[in-house]
């Protein structure tokens, strides 16, 4: 977007006066320096001074594009430049992708028939035909996407905008990226390029070119770590917990003294990039300002917009990069000199990021480092930039300890103001690591937190006004922890604050101790992270949930947080939340809002107008504390920064950028209105997602996130088709794209969805998107009475269905011995493929035939009593899988699972009871995840009614030896009671069998799959200790669900085959798990034998002698 080309609009706008006391001054300006507005949002000077300055401007620069309605500002009347009379309903206009803009009335039927570098009027002349052309030469087909679902999906991210994308890449490399930008540049198509899409403020979106980084395999998620983990290398594609984790394998593989992290803590760190993390420069609740990337950074390698790139941690690069980019260097230097020499400028830069701030760009690394480094100062104006300068591929973190010791409390305050008053305490008289604050709204939801009100019962009947803070210290000892503690009950003490719950229910501080152990105070810290959510959880459907960011010097911290609680009441947002870093006066505006109706859009335009002028101009804050400008505030930095330090900006865009390729109308847009258009809608589809905040925490833990699409992406193209279909009279246009995003979605949407409920483990507003999917599968077998009728035969006949399973294993695995893995898969990749993947895919890992199960298993070894009244007895349910399947053919081990249970039961002295009917027992997960309910409903209740009898109502613990399967159970119980009584085999081991075991360790290294059901039901760390008794290493598969889904990965390999491909058990003798299909596609991937982790267990246990063995 070539600023200069929007002045064409000048003709439209229209001056209106608002009160009688002229503009505002100069001199009642945050900071006095907004002179003259060079874009147009609010002109300053005095009395006729403003017009006077506005029309000067008009005549001189010839940039400005349109004007916004001002801020409310009841304190100070002003001259305001504005395009929607008070008190009319704006005009707003709906897209083809269902996106609300305000717009102009003569925009309505304007049509857009040149290219033009803004938002909504890049159409297709040519461009991006020869860019597509020209970007296939490296750029293969299968990883560029037009079509109407990948292109919408992808182009969803966290932010409430929605632009579509003409083309989606998946981008693999730095090279690539070194030679798509300059075709990009040549072309004139603009380019975006995008992380985990966790940005909230619309700076990851276009209606361009979206280059996707993330979801690509393993490409661009290459790591370094330097020495003792005090500095480490990674690449964009990181998701930011990752690298934590990695940080903390380091220490103990090393057995090293410190533990690091990097520094900026994000409250997405386990779903936000790395890439994300830099361009945004994110820091979070510990953070603060010194920790963020800008503080930390060592080096990094960013590409240009003309495929140049700098390594700053290269002697040779740098120097590379001086004598080809001398101008652009020379202009880097130019504008740090003119700002170093501006005392009133050096000095605003300083005092604004002296707290958090990321409205704009950097501007501080044009004063904090040296002219004749200017190497340094182009490598931290990067940060922070949002993809409008560069593309940073790599990135190396100076790391931050992370000490062992930690302490928390949680103090109440009658009034919020005494809260910001001790926040600002803390900040300036001690050193302590974290200071969250809750208001109101946000004790309100605390109070139905059961673990909450036990630990600060205070809580309950709290005042009106009242308030707490969260308060964390950290020591490198204990000692140095206690010192800290001291020091904030010290200045706290001083403070002469009151605390309590209310006015007159004040109480001393001590009422508020630190909590050390650690489950106490992760109950405070998780209910700080689930603030976020529970808003957007309990919010309207049909509104979406907004998050706003704004900061100010701690010490204005309770007037700004007032105004706001007033400006929320004022226009109607009573689900408003204010709370966030008080040690930072960093607060989180969390509400719900609706675009469906322009009232709805018009009091969204006001508050927002009022909430920056109260938090810019009145409280010379920041409008965005750590999310990035984006499209949001780019309408408002101005107002923030005033005119000279925006033109500063403009330059700098310029001096990378010229040509306005790399993410236009990002941190800087010419058109006022930008953060009231293209607002996103929230079709109510289905009460399962309807809910859903489009946050992207989910995509992490989705096996078909590389593949096709993430529970996110699955829920956005589903409230589309939805809101396609729900047109009444739709045009051509509409139903052709109703009916390819339809059909796409077939595959894309269900098809390659494992519906393993893994996603609901990350969702903030726990939605599981396979419960989506499953209810999509079950209607459209109410669609196909016959495949019904098919069912309910299976399900009648299920021990003939299993026995017939079973044969056929057998007779693979005989063909497999005679005529060798080549024909098998290839006659079996036909018929899966003409069968429309009904037929499973066959791999050299396919099990045999499991061997017959022993119903009358052998008595005890020990002979024992019975403990405290009750016989050592339990209840086992061999899965219809285990009965089926055996070990792989090449594998050394030939017993079945059931065979080796049955071998650790005796072991420990148990009295093994089988169930009535087991021969024709299932769980019913094999019809629910095809979307035959009632067949499921009816294999489940017969199965529950078997348990029941056979383990006396619950009086026996119960043993299913596959994870799946149990969960699978425990989901559809009528009676809950029973829920108590079922265990998967390493939980029983767990808590039944350690103490009647003598373990000894039989392996070097192993590696373990916690089945998705497994983590579900929080036993990793069962599984963890219980590999660690037979084995010296245990390694992790790191695999949140390997795909499998039952036979879905059999019958779609490329869904495991996506899955897996971040399997990293090198260096392990043999894999471990609880799920037979599970193990089957690990082995494949792997290249090693996944089994049970029963066979371990059983090879590294012997029965202790009577006489030591004791109760559990």
């Amino acid at each position: 977007m070539r600023r200069r080309l929007v002045s064409r609009v000048l003709d439209n706008l229209v001056v209106t006066k608002r009160g009688a006391g002229g503009s505002v001054s100069a001199d009642n300006n945050a900071y006095g320096l907004l002179n003259t507005s060079s874009r147009g949002l609010v002109s300053k000077g005095k009395g006729k001074k403003g017009l006077e300055n506005f029309e000067e401007f008009r005549g001189g620069h010839g940039r400005f594009q349109q004007t916004r309605p001002a801020a409310s500002q009841p304190a100070a009347q002003q001259m305001v430049e504005t395009k929607v009379e008070p008190s009319a309903l704006p005009l707003t206009h709906i897209d083809e992708v269902g996106a609300i803009s305000i717009v102009e009335p003569h925009e309505l039927d304007r049509k857009v028939t040149a290219f033009e570098n803004m938002d909504g009027r890049r159409i297709e002349d040519g461009r991006y035909a020869a860019f597509i052309e020209e970007i296939s030469e490296f750029v293969p087909k299968t990883r560029q996407f037009t079509d109407p679902v990948r292109t919408f999906a992808y182009g969803t991210d966290a932010s409430f905008y929605r632009l579509n994308p003409k083309l989606v890449v998946k981008m693999h490399s730095e090279e690539e990226a070194i030679k798509l930008l300059p075709i990009a540049k040549k072309h004139g198509v603009p380019i975006t390029f995008r992380a985990a899409g966790t940005s909230l403020s619309g700076q990851a979106l276009t209606d361009s070119v979206l280059v996707k980084i993330s979801h690509t395999g393993k490409n661009f998620r290459n790591f370094t770590v330097h020495g003792d983990g005090s500095s480490i290398t990674v690449e964009p594609g990181l998701i930011g917990g990752e690298v934590n984790r990695i940080l903390a394998q380091h220490k103990m593989k090393n057995k090293l003294p410190v533990q690091y992290k990097i520094g900026p803590d994000p409250s997405s760190i386990d779903s936000c990039m790395i890439g994300g993390i830099v361009s945004n420069n994110s820091s979070g609740m510990c953070c603060g300002v010194s920790q963020n990337t800008y503080h930390t950074l060592k080096d990094l390698r960013v590409v240009f917009v003309d495929g140049t790139v700098l390594d700053t941690s290269s002697e040779e690069s740098k120097q590379a990069f001086l004598k080809s980019h001398a101008d652009l260097v020379s202009n880097v230097v130019d504008l740090a000199k003119r700002v170093q020499s501006d005392k009133q400028l050096a000095s605003l830069i300083r005092r604004k990021f002296a707290i958090k701030c990321t409205t704009g760009y950097s501007l501080n690394a044009l004063v904090d480092f040296p002219v004749d480094d200017p190497i340094e100062i182009i490598k931290r104006v990067i940060i922070g930039s949002e993809g409008t300068l560069g593309f940073v591929s790599q990135v190396t973190y100076n790391t931050v300890p992370e000490w062992p010791n930690k302490a928390s409390a949680f103090v109440m305050f009658p009034h919020v103001k005494a809260a910001c008053q001790a926040a600002a305490v803390l900040r300036s008289q001690t050193s302590v690591d974290a200071v969250e604050m809750f208001d109101r709204a946000s004790l309100r939801e605390c109070a139905g937190n059961e673990d909450m009100t036990r630990l600060v019962p205070d809580i309950d009947g709290c005042g009106s006004m009242a308030a707490a803070l969260l308060i964390e210290c950290r020591g490198q000892t204990e000692e140095d922890l206690k010192a800290r503690i001291e020091e904030i009950r010290v200045a706290l003490e001083g403070s002469q604050l009151p605390f309590g719950p209310a006015p007159g229910k004040e109480t001393s501080l001590d009422a508020y101790e630190f909590k050390h152990d650690q489950k106490d105070a992760k109950v405070y810290w998780d209910v700080r992270k689930g603030l976020i959510p529970i808003v957007g959880g309990a919010r309207e459907d049909g509104t979406t949930m907004l998050l706003e960011d704004v900061a100010c010097p701690t010490d204005r911290l309770g007037d700004m947080t007032m105004d706001l609680i007033e400006m929320f009441e004022k226009h109607g947002y009573h689900d408003a939340s204010c709370f966030g870093h008080a040690l930072e006066g960093n607060l989180h505006l969390v509400f719900s809002q609706g675009f469906r109706t322009p009232e709805e859009v018009k009091r969204f335009q006001d508050m927002m107008d009022e909430m920056c002028h109260i938090v810019a101009v009145k409280h010379r804050g920041s409008l965005k504390g750590e999310h990035g400008t984006g499209r949001n505030m780019a309408p408002y930095v101005e107002m923030e920064w005033g005119a000279k330090a925006t033109e500063l900006m403009w330059e700098l865009k310029e001096i990378f950028d010229p040509d306005y390729v790399l993410n236009p109308g990002v941190i800087l847009n010419e058109d006022a209105m930008v953060h009231v258009k293209n607002l996103k809608p929230s079709p109510t589809a289905s009460k399962l997602v309807n809910r859903c905040i489009e946050c992207g925490f989910c995509e992490s833990n989705c096996p078909s996130r590389d593949l096709t699409l993430t529970p996110r992406q699955r829920i956005a193209v589903f409230k589309e088709i939805y809101r396609l279909k729900s047109i009444p009279s739709r045009t051509p246009e509409q139903e052709k794209r109703l009916a390819e995003m339809s059909k796409t979605f077939e595959y894309d949407g269900i098809d390659t969805c494992a519906a393993d409920g893994m996603c609901q483990e990350k969702c903030p507003v726990k939605i599981n998107t396979g419960e989506l999917v499953k209810h999509i599968r079950s209607e459209a077998m109410d669609e196909m009475p016959k495949a019904s009728k098919v069912a309910d035969m299976v399900a009648n006949n299920f021990g003939a269905t299993a026995w017939t399973f079973n044969k056929l294993l057998g007779a693979v695995n005989v063909a497999h011995q005679i005529l060798g893995p080549w024909p098998l898969q290839t006659i079996s990749r036909a018929l899966n493929k003409i069968s429309g993947h009904m037929v499973p895919e066959w791999n050299p890992y396919m099990p045999k035939a499991a061997s017959p199960l022993n119903m009358n298993p052998p008595a005890p070894e020990v002979s024992v009593e019975a403990e405290k009244g009750i016989p050592r007895k339990v209840v086992y349910v061999p899965a219809c899988v285990t009965r089926i399947m055996g070990p792989a053919k090449n594998d050394t081990e030939n017993a079945s699972v059931h065979e080796k249970l049955l071998s650790i039961f005796q072991k420990g002295g148990y009295e093994v009871v089988y169930p009535e009917g087991l021969s024709s027992s299932c769980c019913g997960m094999m019809f629910n995840s095809r979307g035959f309910k009632d067949a499921a409903a009816k294999k489940g209740s017969e199965l529950e009614a078997a348990l029941l009898k056979a383990s006396d109502n619950g009086k026996y613990p119960i043993v299913c030896d596959t994870s799946p399967c149990l969960a699978q159970i425990k989901s559809g119980l009528s009676d809950p009671a029973l829920r108590f009584s079922l265990y998967e085999p390493v939980e029983f081991i767990r808590h039944f069998m350690l103490d009647k075991l003598d373990f000894s360790k039989v392996r070097d290294t192993v590696a373990i799959h916690v089945p998705c059901s497994s983590k579900k039901m929080g036993i990793e760390e069962s599984f963890m200790k219980v590999a660690s008794m037979c084995a010296d290493e245990v390694v992790p598969s790191n695999i949140p669900c390997c795909g499998m889904a039952g036979d879905r990965g059999m019958r779609y390999p490329e869904l495991t085959s996506s899955s897996l491909q971040h399997l990293n058990v090198a260096g392990c003798s043999d894999g471990y798990s609880t799920s037979r299909t599970c193990e089957m596609s690990l082995s494949n991937h792997s290249g090693m034998h996944f089994r049970g982790l029963v066979y371990l267990v059983d090879e590294a246990t012997k029965p202790k002698p009577k006489e030591t063995s004791s109760s559990s």
